[in-house]
């Protein structure tokens, strides 16, 4: 958890007056965090965390019980409220410095919605707070990664204990697809999905929903998963795509990891297969290069540009038009968390790539119409890798080792 020392030595170096975080009845999850609270109650709240000074708190009247067990290092002074016109009047008192009014201040707010994952204040709360302060808003966008997305030591830890479990679960996935063919007895991707569940199960695991198994043109759909009622048979010849992703529950606090890999049905993969994927696995590789590299010029490095650097390879290649999607989304607690993503596609996400976020870089090449083996039977492919990152102070680590290399083959 960031500290309050930590914020206000965060916003001093950004010159920023203050963080002001604001809910109503939990439509701030941020807010909730920050503050320690396990609910919000029935009335608008705010939180003023100056960059000096001691935290502010102002509640409706109504509400003191609400309020009564805070998180005890933002206690703080605490005002209250009746009406709305007592609330702007109060407000405007709130939000003060040493030297006066507060001149810049943070709050969930992100110009033109760039990251809708921290666009959490609606913009007439922003307009009321900016007519009764006279201050400008900046986005908190990057105090949230630090309070919510550093991962600590043993969170981590837990991380790299699941990709361990994902990892063995993907190769005993690929060894049941393989006895099937061996044995030439009928699977489905449905079927194969709910082993891979069952080794979840077994393993302790929370994996949110069931994990994608995806076969030809199925693979082409990024967020295709199969069903009881919806799914294909998997056979030889065709390839293979798995999505994986969990996180053990020892704790609330543990993380997830996520990984994808491709496999043919085959003793050789075709050609094509293979040249595409050497086209995805360069992009991949190309973003954590990148980020290494800045890194060791000493430049910070931001979640568009590393996208940038993956997805220049691909379009290179001549692929851009099917790389529908961005490259990276950050992980903790859940799969798509709080901090950076590796996006200047869906966004443009402006936030640091800072010590001790953990995110994916995952291209892919979607080819839905695509006759990969020459058989004059275009059954579709889609082509994705993905590893997990972490961030240190000098270095880039992929915790999801080994990277895949090559399609792995089932024949």
């Amino acid at each position: 958890m960031m500290t309050l020392h930590d914020i206000q030595e965060f916003l001093r170096g950004q010159d920023i007056d203050g963080w002001l975080l604001y809910d109503f009845r939990g439509t701030n999850p941020v807010a909730l965090h920050i503050a320690g609270l396990a609910s919000s109650g029935s009335r608008r709240w705010f939180l003023w965390l100056p960059a000096q000074g001691e935290p502010a708190w102002l509640i409706h009247a109504i509400e003191g019980n609400t309020f009564a067990r805070r998180r005890l290092d933002l206690a703080g002074a605490l005002t209250q409220y009746v009406g709305w016109r007592d609330l702007e009047e109060q407000l405007g008192r709130l939000v003060q410095t040493g030297q006066g009014p507060a001149r810049r201040i943070a709050m969930e707010y992100s110009p033109n919605n760039a990251i809708p994952y921290v666009s959490r204040v609606d913009a007439g709360t922003k307009e009321m707070v900016e007519r009764v302060t006279g201050a400008e808003i900046v986005s908190s966008a990057d105090l949230v990664q630090m309070a919510q997305a550093v991962l600590a030591d043993e969170q981590i830890t837990s991380h790299r204990r699941a990709a361990a479990i994902l990892l063995a679960a993907k190769d005993a996935g690929f060894d049941f697809i393989r006895s099937r063919l061996q044995s030439n007895v009928p699977t489905t991707e449905y079927e194969v999905q709910q082993f891979l569940v069952e080794q979840f199960k077994r393993a302790g695991l929370d994996y949110e929903h069931d994990p994608i198994v995806a076969a030809n043109a199925h693979a082409a759909d990024p967020h295709f998963a199969p069903t009881a009622e919806h799914h294909s048979l998997i056979r030889a010849g065709d390839m293979v795509l798995f999505d994986l992703w969990g996180r053990e529950t020892r704790t609330p606090h543990d993380c997830f990891a996520d990984i994808t890999w491709v496999a043919y049905c085959g003793a050789e993969t075709p050609a094509p297969v293979r040249e595409l994927f050497s086209i995805v696995a360069a992009g991949r590789d190309a973003a954590v290069d990148f980020i290494q590299k800045r890194l060791d010029a000493g430049s910070p490095v931001h979640g568009y540009e590393a996208d940038d650097a993956c997805r220049a390879v691909i379009s290179a290649a001549g692929y851009g038009a099917n790389f529908i999607h961005r490259t990276g989304h950050s992980i903790g607690t859940a799969t798509h968390f709080n901090g950076v993503n590796i996006d200047n596609l869906e966004t443009q996400d402006r936030r640091t790539l800072i010590p001790g976020v953990m995110f994916t870089v995952e291209p892919g090449i979607y080819l839905p119409d695509f006759d990969f083996d020459g058989s004059g039977v275009a059954k579709g492919l889609g082509l994705r890798s993905e590893i997990n990152c972490l961030m240190h102070a000098h270095r880039i680590e992929v915790t999801t080792l080994p990277r895949q290399t090559e399609v792995v083959t089932l024949g």
